[in-house]
């Protein structure tokens, strides 16, 4: 009896030790094929200028090619969606700004991926202390103050683009909107390169932008600058007032970070949280962010999902500040199977 019971466990003992040999030798040979980045904006927008930087600077240090699969639209949901249901070997990463993770959960009753059990933090990437409000140069406004102005004397006459529901510009304006006792007109469109191209138009009044994108056109007289994001002003603008000084600022600074489908193992992610802290804090990194009014966020998993809980407490304050409610998804979003 006590040899069969010893032969029938051998095999499972023989079985355990292989795994737990094959768990560190997975993470030893990582990465082995190339890397599949989803970003879930449209191509040629700051999201993916960032993931298309620091993929490239990833890529060197892991000798794997770091493959961007941009996935736009449903405001995020369709690239993050992707990403929660990739299967969680690290082969499959997703970049992405505070709405996937920090609004979206605020915003909509059903998401297709859970964005508090979904991913594993791998790492922040960069953040940018001052975006930027511009308006088409027939908007009869040239500041802020004029534009709330313009803004109460013709109700909803002023439309804004957006990046979808719930997306940093529409939770900008709506704040904008509350402290101002104003209405404006949102329009929405498939990421930051769009709206963009909107404003430029003239298809819509005003988008929220980057500095940097935004800078070349103001120089140029393209562009009204109305005013910056944050409670300082901007060193590149040091004339235009910030939504801090006008009592208009929510708080909440685009961030974006590096995340995998969750239980990705601890040790895949260490090793890609170590490469992307390399390529954050390289000179070329350094150059990129600073060309772009950005700031580099390194450090562990650990410390971006403490910073990634703080910006979720942030917003929900402000989201009930502004009396935002849930509701559906947007209707281009992935079907949900909770």
């Amino acid at each position: 009896m006590m040899r069969v019971a010893l032969s029938k466990t051998v095999p499972v003992i023989a079985i355990s030790a292989l795994a737990l040999a094959g768990g560190p030798a997975h993470a030893d040979t990582f990465p082995a094929k190339p890397i599949r980045l989803i970003v879930s904006t449209s191509p040629g927008g700051l999201t993916d200028l960032v993931a298309r930087t620091v993929g490239k600077l990833m890529s060197d240090g892991l000798g794997q090619s770091v493959v961007i699969d941009n996935r736009p639209g449903a405001g995020t949901l369709i690239g993050m969606s992707a990403c929660a249901r990739a299967p969680a070997d690290g082969y499959t990463l997703c970049l992405t700004d505070n709405q996937s993770l920090v609004f979206n959960p605020l915003l909509f009753t059903k998401l297709p991926y859970d964005a508090k059990t979904g991913f594993a933090p791998v790492g922040g990437v960069v953040r940018t202390p001052n975006d930027v409000i511009v308006a088409h140069p027939s908007v009869p406004a040239n500041s802020f103050r004029e534009l709330m102005a313009h803004a109460k004397a013709k109700p909803e006459a002023i439309s804004f683009a957006t990046w979808g529901p719930g997306s940093v510009p529409a939770i900008y304006y709506a704040w904008i909107a509350r402290q101002n006792g104003v209405q404006l007109t949102p329009v929405p469109y498939k990421g930051s390169a769009p709206s963009f191209l909107a404003v430029n138009t003239g298809e819509v009044n005003l988008a929220f932008s980057s500095l940097a994108l935004a800078k070349p056109a103001v120089e140029a007289g393209k562009l009204k600058m109305v005013a910056v994001t944050g409670t300082q002003r901007a060193p590149a603008f040091p004339n235009v007032p910030s939504l801090g000084e006008l009592d208009s600022d929510p708080g909440m600074a685009t961030f974006w970070g590096l995340y995998a489908p969750a239980n990705t193992p601890a040790p895949v992610v260490a090793r890609i949280n170590a490469e992307l802290n390399k390529a954050v804090t390289s000179a070329a990194f350094q150059a990129f962010a600073s060309q772009n009014y950005m700031e580099p966020l390194p450090g562990t998993p650990a410390q971006f999902a403490s910073q990634l809980a703080q910006a979720q407490a942030q917003a929900e304050r402000t989201f009930k500040a502004i009396g935002i409610q849930a509701s559906d998804a947007p209707t281009d979003a992935p079907a949900t199977n909770r």
